[in-house]
């Protein structure tokens, strides 16, 4: 059994070289232009919830293949949310070589794990648009996008679009994030 499972391994590293590809991590970084989101951040929300207080850490993960976001949000009771929150989410980035694109996993506490993909022709350098191509357990005929502007080394802001309703897409929720300090030594 350990000389086949050894077998088609080395059958598919072999198949690698042939088509192209390499075994190794010698490969372009597809998540190249998306790493400077690793790092630890704090921020403020506002939106259909009401305000938040929210944070992010974000770390690369499994030999930097994927970038790996996890974060909460807090609304305190207030008027818009009268019974306050805190929201929970886990965010996993990729690159789909054969797509050539980036591609973001969602989960939430609300049970909602949506996949997104960047839309290269509305992103630029320092703006990725990411387009849901699949959401679970929200309502029928919902659309979302992403939309990350990265406005300086030290901040970015996150704006999570809907369109319930199929006339447009409007601002659900958006946070501006400022690069959490490490602490003093």
């Amino acid at each position: 059994m350990l000389r086949f499972i050894a077998g088609l391994l080395s059958s598919c590293l072999a198949a690698s070289f042939l088509i192209g590809g390499t075994a190794t991590a010698q490969s372009p970084d597809g998540l190249a232009e998306i790493r400077w989101l690793v790092g630890e951040w704090r921020g403020v929300g506002e939106g259909e919830p009401g305000t938040s207080a929210s944070e992010r850490h974000v770390d690369s993960f499994l030999g930097g293949r994927y970038i790996r976001a996890s974060g909460s949000s807090v609304y305190p009771k207030q008027e818009r949310n009268p019974k306050g929150e805190v929201h929970r989410q886990l965010d996993v980035w990729s690159y789909d070589r054969a797509r050539g694109a980036i591609v973001l996993r969602t989960f939430d506490t609300l049970g909602f794990t949506c996949t997104y993909v960047l839309d290269g022709a509305a992103s630029s350098g320092d703006r990725w648009v990411l387009n849901a191509e699949s959401l679970e357990n929200v309502p029928k005929g919902l659309k979302a996008r992403y939309i990350y502007t990265h406005t300086s080394e030290n901040e970015y802001h996150e704006v999570l679009e809907l369109d319930m309703d199929g006339k447009g897409f409007k601002p659900y929720v958006t946070n501006r994030f400022l690069k959490a300090q490490p602490p003093p030594s």
